[in-house]
Parts: C-alpha cells; sequence; structure tokens
C-alpha cells in the first residue's frame, strides 16, 4: 500500500489541511525473513522516482483469511529503476505473531517451455481505511486476495546485457513485483514487471508479459541473505 500524504494551503487567513490516500500498487516477496522484500520499481511511483514524503506497507493474508496484517516499510536498500527493480526493508507488523517466510531464488535460466508459476496480489478498491496525520496506517476494509498463476517460458532473450523472459501467463493491476518461480526445485528467477507492445492493424495492443532474470541483481541479493538454489 501506497500512502501519500499532501498540504493543501487554504490561502492567508485559513489553516493548511492534510490530505493522504491510499492505494494497492503492486506485490512484493521476501528473500530474507520478517528483513527485505523484492518488487519491481516502478509501482513506488508509476515509474517515477520515488517520493521521500510517501510511506509504504506490505500486507500479508494468511491462507487468503479474512484478516489482513500491515507491516510498515523502513527503508529501501536498492532501488534499481534502471531494471524496474527494488528491494523494501520492512518493520514487525503490531501484532507480534505474524512474520513474512522468505522464498528461495536462482539465477538460472530455466529452458524455453519449461513450467512457471506466478503469485501475487490483483489490487482492489480500498472501501475505507484510517489513517494518523502523518500517514500511519490504523485499519481499513478491502479485499485483499493472492493469486496463483502458471504457464511456462515462453520466449527469452538478451538486450542490453540483461537477460529477459517471456511468459504465457497473464497477471493483473497489482501483481506487478510478483515472484516468477521455477517449479522444481521451487525458487524464484524473475519478477513480473511489464508486457512487450505488439503492433496490430488496428493499433498497438498488450503482447507478452515479461521479467528480467534477477541474476541483474545477483550480488545484492547474495549481500542481503537471500538463499540461493
Amino acid at each position: 500500500m501506497r500512502v501519500v500524504k499532501r498540504v493543501k494551503k487554504a490561502g492567508k487567513s485559513k489553516a493548511p489541511t492534510i490530505q493522504i490516500g491510499a492505494s494497492f500498487v503492486g506485490t512484493a516477496w521476501c528473500i530474507h525473513t520478517d528483513r527485505f522484500l523484492v518488487t519491481a520499481h516502478h509501482i513506488l511511483n508509476g515509474g517515477q522516482p520515488r517520493n521521500p514524503e510517501d510511506r509504504f506497507y506490505a500486507f500479508t493474508v494468511p491462507g487468503n483469511g479474512l484478516a489482513a496484517y500491515a507491516f510498515p516499510i523502513t527503508g529501501f536498500p536498492f532501488e534499481g529503476p534502471a531494471h524496474d527493480l527494488a528491494v523494501l526493508e520492512v518493520g514487525p507488523a503490531a501484532q507480534a505473531e505474524q512474520h513474512i517466510p522468505a522464498v528461495p531464488v536462482t539465477f538460472d535460466r530455466p529452458p524455453d517451455g519449461a513450467p512457471v508459476l506466478t503469485y501475487g496480489f490483483p489490487a482492489p478498491a480500498i472501501a475505507a481505511a484510517t489513517f494518523t496525520q502523518d500517514g500511519t496506517y490504523r485499519g481499513g476494509q478491502f479485499f485483499l486476495k493472492g493469486h496463483a498463476n502458471e504457464g511456462i517460458v515462453s520466449a527469452q532473450y538478451e538486450i542490453g546485457g540483461v537477460w529477459h523472459f517471456e511468459f504465457n501467463v497473464g497477471w493483473h493491476h497489482g501483481e506487478s513485483g510478483g515472484p516468477v518461480f521455477r517449479q522444481e526445485p521451487l525458487a524464484a528467477f524473475a519478477v513480473m514487471q511489464h508486457y512487450r507492445n505488439i503492433e496490430t492493424p488496428l493499433g498497438k495492443v498488450a503482447g507478452p508479459h515479461c521479467g528480467r532474470s534477477l541474476a541483474v541483481v545477483r550480488d545484492r541479493l547474495i549481500a542481503l541473505g537471500a538463499t540461493v538454489v
């Protein structure tokens, strides 16, 4: 969740008003239990540089149940707009018993046709949310559920020294940043990021869905404690 705080000036005779907005902007996943999350950089501010005044929260929904738990994002140890990747540092939830488990990563390149699994959170509308004046989240009402899909590696190629994958898996708004897993053994090797436009007689349409290899941030992920398999 991205929390945007803006101070609106009301004129010389009136005090400024504080406006707070919130939206679910993408999916993040854990490489170091309760510590570091990976996501797509573009979710932080629509592809523009992150506004340092914005706040972010990661949510878990254990078992796709009724309760969602908020974890504050406390730092940004890596922001890589060139490769649309970012690492977020997460703080503890208000509920001490809640945790974010890590998943392993791989820098291998699954061959074309290899089965893959994706996981993300389609972004819901926020029916209600409560914040303090500094933007601290206090509670809300929304329908946030994880969504898995499976398919294959459809193509792969190098552009500018970076390995790219295409998948026959579609994803929804809000799933950007989610992991793409090889299935045997299970390990994330790419991130859901964008799609390639295709020219048609009727104009551009959304084409293959794409992600970059995590190898582009290999050293960074290892330094942050990722488990490599």
